[in-house]
């Protein structure tokens, strides 16, 4: 057994004993109560899904288990899985072990790269992403075990070993795309030795004689990792796997939700917004004239993309983490000192004009900037970029559920007659 399967299967029955008493204890107890508007708005604020692995403190912003996370941007990949996973730190042997366990995973099928080579040349990224998934499902050691009869004890093992599979061919399918598909080039080989974030810079084939852009993918891979469970795509695996839908299916749907415009294409919106703003003002805009720009947007009936967080009530320290990183490689570059303007420029403004809970920028507001300064213009490859990096929290709730044996999310639905009824409205 590997040095992280060993340390689940020590946790897990704690894990499932704590839920058992929970549920046998106060299993009548009221959690939080639902009103008509959040009927009506995406359910947003019901507390109706546990999530261990991270959590958004209003006024602190992102913990990954428990670790604010501007302590973690320094973090391997392995690490912060291990962590996710374990709610401990690998030691060295361990962060090594599970490196090297990755590696040996990372091989391609050469159906995928068949695939991807006979669909349309105008096929998106994240449709060759999510059908590259589709087209492993086959190689499922879940779907296989259950159709042995595996014990339901025994599905997260199974789960395990689809995730260490996944997250070791992802950066390379998703490497593979831009190269081949985007940029019309050869893929580049997975190097031994990289580990998860190094491997996908390096794959990526971006010039980095300063490592620079290997270790904006290290903080960028952290910053994206997990954030709680219930955000649309991370919600959407958990439905599709709550079915016992193995992480193939249920990776696939995430990646399909994140690809949705009020998800994950967050970030592509925020550098067209900046990219306006240089093509209006030929370079970067003095203050005024910025202050002028985002009014006559606003006042036009539309959002400023990159500020603003469901949650949070302050600045994002994802933002600080990437912000303070772009400070220092990229000070003079005129996407990034748009953006250090707008940070300045914005909150006030959306202050004043009152509609924003949270007027300060989140981390749509600092990353799609990075990936342009680095070379990565095609903005349709941004979403690809997070949900390789989200693949990291998906897989380690996913592997959890299964260990505690969660059952199929069902919730109730009812019909907008009955609500009439029940506060009395005959409308």
């Amino acid at each position: 057994m590997s040095i992280l399967k060993d340390t689940l299967a020590s946790k897990i029955p704690a894990w499932r004993d704590r839920q058992s008493r929970l549920i046998s204890r106060h299993g009548e107890s009221t959690v939080s109560g639902i009103t008509m508007a959040q009927i009506h708005k995406g359910l947003r604020g019901v507390h109706a899904i546990i999530c261990d692995t991270s959590y958004v403190d209003p006024e602190e912003g992102l913990f990954i288990r428990g670790f604010p996370v501007l302590e973690l941007t320094e973090r391997s990949a392995e690490e912060i899985f291990f962590l996710l996973c374990t709610g401990e730190m690998p030691d060295a042997d361990a962060r090594q072990a599970l490196q090297e366990d990755l590696e040996k995973r990372a091989e391609i099928p050469g159906y995928v790269w068949d695939m991807i080579a006979q669909l349309p040349t105008d096929a998106h990224p994240m449709t060759l992403l999510s059908m590259s998934m589709l087209a492993m499902q086959r190689e499922s050691v879940f779907a296989r075990r259950y159709e042995e009869g595996m014990a339901r004890s025994e599905q997260w093992e199974a789960t395990l070993e689809d995730a260490l599979n996944i997250i070791a061919r992802l950066p390379v399918i998703a490497a593979g795309v831009y190269r081949k598909r985007i940029l019309g080039l050869t893929e580049i080989e997975p190097q031994a030795g990289l580990g998860f974030s190094a491997n996908f810079a390096h794959m990526l084939g971006i010039e980095d004689q300063r490592n620079e852009f290997e270790a904006f993918i290290r903080r960028f891979v952290v910053v994206h990792s997990d954030h709680e469970g219930a955000n649309a795509s991370v919600l959407t695996s958990r439905v599709v796997n709550s079915s016992l839908s193995d992480l193939y299916y249920s990776i696939s749907g995430a990646m399909n939700c994140l690809s949705g415009p009020l998800h994950g294409l967050a970030n592509q919106e925020s550098v067209k917004f900046v990219m306006r703003i240089r093509k209006a003002f030929e370079g970067v805009p003095k203050s005024q004239q910025l202050r002028e720009f985002v009014w006559a947007h606003l006042n036009s009936g539309k959002v400023v993309p990159g500020f603003g967080h469901a949650v949070l009530r302050h600045v994002d320290p994802r933002y600080l983490a990437l912000f303070h990183f772009g400070k220092r490689v990229c000070p003079d570059d005129e996407v990034f000192r748009i953006v250090e303007k707008l940070g300045k420029v914005v909150p006030p403004i959306l202050k004043e004009h009152g509609k924003a809970k949270n007027p300060y920028p989140n981390i749509d507001g600092i990353s799609g900037a990075l990936l342009y300064h680095f070379g990565i213009r095609d903005l349709k490859f941004y979403t690809v970029m997070f949900s390789t990096a989200q693949i990291l929290g998906i897989c380690a709730q996913l592997i959890i559920n299964r260990a505690l044996m969660t059952p199929i999310i069902r919730p109730k639905s009812i019909t907008t007659r009955w609500l009439q009824g029940h506060v009395s409205d005959p409308m």
